[in-house]
């Protein structure tokens, strides 16, 4: 029987200053209970967030019950903490599953994490980094939400990408990391899908402030590769879809870029039998084209049999079900020469009009955006992104760009903390 309870059965009715006395101790471990409470208890539990379990199924986290999927874009659905992968260490971590609208404007659940730093947030909130991953795949096993262990099809990758993210974090910012639309939860994944990346990144801040209200309204967009494209797509498009947010900028590592034109020189050097040749030019792409055209049939109707080879058509199932290191595989996509890709003669119009409308070359933007690239890169090569980066020179637009010599596509994220730190320091301390 605890304290409290005793002064009420133990003790025989006391006198009035006893009694006033105990009214007091009893206020004060009321206040006391109620203050333990709110400390524990879930962040989002006071917004009228569903918390769930950290040992509730995994696989159910990321359905949402269709009674409440209807709600604005960056709203959460329901949230639990994390211990341990997938989170980011010296943090708070979270793994959310919030609302974004896709792009046939229906709502659809979207899911992600959230990693803030220890104690107390600094004057205006935590600066908050709103991640864009990487190629993982578009099976829904290759959300790096679903990074636990070692098992994980995509762990090298993603385990790196966390080495870099707690560094931010020991800086001082929160980090945000979305899946994407359709990357772990229920529909296709519109890899490279420019606008559809942008709302899942955007919605993710969203959410991350009502996971932690103490995140400021200011941050940053930042990813790799995959999420390099998205970044830019994000400063591009991010004010006008989250308008109650103050985006400072984007820096886009290693950003995916002009995928129609490699795909027009790839199946041209097909017809002239120069593809093995040209190889190196098309920036080790074979591997992805699956994946590339997976998320062009998410906004057009793409027919693969169209432009594809018989043995590369027959393939095309196996994003469905594999991560990018299976469709490496020399037993998969990897296995198949540069030759065997492209049907020389293959009408390739329906595919190369969605890639050239999600390529970030196009893009115009007003809020710095920070560009970071390895020289040694084959899987974006850095004339790709020179050529970008020109083009947004050329159009007048706030570029800053660096580059690092024998750096190659997963090496620029370590090689390039230090400037993206510097830059990105400047960008709050200016705001």
């Amino acid at each position: 029987m605890s304290g409290i309870e005793s002064d009420f059965v133990m003790h025989s009715p006391p006198a009035p200053r006893r009694r006033w006395r105990t009214a007091i101790r009893l206020s004060i471990a009321s206040a006391a209970l109620c203050l333990a409470a709110a400390v524990n208890a879930p962040i989002g539990a006071a917004h009228g967030v569903e918390y769930i379990a950290a040992s509730a199924d995994s696989t159910d986290f990321y359905q949402a019950p269709a009674d409440q999927l209807a709600g604005p874009h960056g709203s959460i659905i329901h949230m639990r903490a994390i211990d341990g992968d997938p989170g980011i260490p010296g943090a708070r971590n979270y793994m959310v599953l919030y609302r974004s609208v896709d792009m046939r404007g229906e709502t659809v659940a979207v899911s992600g994490t959230v990693a803030v730093p220890p104690g107390p947030p600094p004057p205006g909130g935590w600066p908050l980094i709103s991640w864009a991953h990487g190629t993982t795949g578009v099976a829904d096993i290759c959300a790096p939400s679903r990074d636990d262990s070692e098992a994980y099809p995509a762990h090298d990758y993603t385990s790196l990408v966390r080495s870099v993210q707690a560094q931010w974090v020991r800086a001082g910012y929160a980090v945000a990391q979305t899946d994407y639309q359709g990357l772990g939860t229920p529909g296709p994944h519109g890899y490279l899908i420019g606008t559809a990346e942008q709302r899942a990144v955007t919605d993710m801040a969203l959410a991350a402030r009502q996971i932690e209200p103490e995140i400021g309204t200011r941050w940053v967009a930042m990813g790799h590769s995959q999420g390099g494209q998205a970044a830019i797509f994000t400063d591009a498009q991010a004010a006008a879809w989250a308008p109650e947010l103050q985006l400072l900028g984007a820096v886009a590592l290693a950003p995916a870029s002009h995928q129609a034109v490699g795909v027009r020189a790839s199946q041209f050097a097909s017809s002239v039998g120069a593809a093995r040749a040209l190889s190196p030019l098309t920036g080790g792409s074979i591997s992805f084209l699956p994946l590339v055209i997976r998320g062009a049939q998410t906004v057009a109707d793409v027919e693969p049999a169209d432009f594809l080879t018989a043995r590369a058509n027959a393939m095309l199932p196996l994003a469905d079900s594999g991560c990018i290191a299976q469709l490496r595989g020399s037993d998969e996509w990897g296995g198949l020469a540069a030759d065997e890709v492209f049907s020389p003669t293959g009408d390739i119009a329906a595919f190369t009009g969605v890639l050239a409308e999600n390529d970030p070359s196009a893009l115009t933007f007003g809020q710095p955006l920070l560009v970071l690239q390895g020289r040694a890169d084959t899987t974006v090569p850095a004339v790709s992104t020179d050529t970008m980066v020109a083009q947004h020179r050329l159009a007048g637009l706030p570029v800053d760009y660096r580059t690092y010599a024998g750096t190659d596509h997963r090496g620029v994220l370590e090689a390039s903390y230090p400037d993206a730190l510097t830059w990105v320091n400047e960008r709050f301390a200016a705001h």
